[in-house]
């Protein structure tokens, strides 16, 4: 599938993560993140991504889990297969359907890893990379937002149209 060079929307996470992983009582802070912060900072990112609302599909056992006896020892990163099925945005809005293979990049950050749901609706910022488009999460958010009711799809269009685009919290 070709990129859509107006719909780019890239990927430089810059979720401000305030965490000490010092001791059991720790915990993990993170500033507000939501649809319009994924498409801005998409926008200014120099990767190409196309934004999805599907159903997604995988294996809820392959995602990482932090060991019970080392909280701190999760893999920082994990890669798992997964599908979403659903609509590609387009000038016309989420209006092309497209069913793709997609890797999940699971990031953990200590202890905190991010999760994914098996049969729920997101709507995906997923990278165009050589070996295929990949969906970047992480604890604190990520390019995935599920089960929103349309609420991020509505956010993310009025960005993409230029109408309002307002961050969840300043960067």
């Amino acid at each position: 599938m070709p990129p859509l060079r107006s719909l780019i929307v890239p990927a430089a996470i810059s979720v401000a993560l305030i965490a000490t992983l010092a001791g059991p009582a720790t915990a993990l802070s993170c500033l507000p993140w939501g649809p319009s912060d994924a498409y801005l900072e998409a926008a200014k990112s120099d990767k190409i991504y196309v934004v999805v609302e599907g159903v997604l599909s995988l294996d809820e056992g392959a995602l990482p889990k932090a060991p019970q006896n080392n909280p701190n020892d999760a893999p920082p990163r994990s890669l798992i297969p997964a599908r979403i099925e659903g609509k590609l945005m387009t000038a016309q809005g989420f209006a092309k359907p497209v069913d793709l293979p997609i890797t999940l990049e699971i990031l953990c950050f200590g202890p905190w890893c991010a999760g994914a749901a098996d049969g729920v609706d997101y709507l995906a910022f997923l990278e165009q990379r050589a070996d295929g488009y990949v969906l970047r999460m992480d604890p604190c958010g990520g390019f995935g937002f599920g089960g929103t009711d349309g609420a991020a799809r509505e956010e993310v269009l009025a960005c993409h149209a230029g109408t309002s685009c307002t961050p969840w919290s300043e960067r």
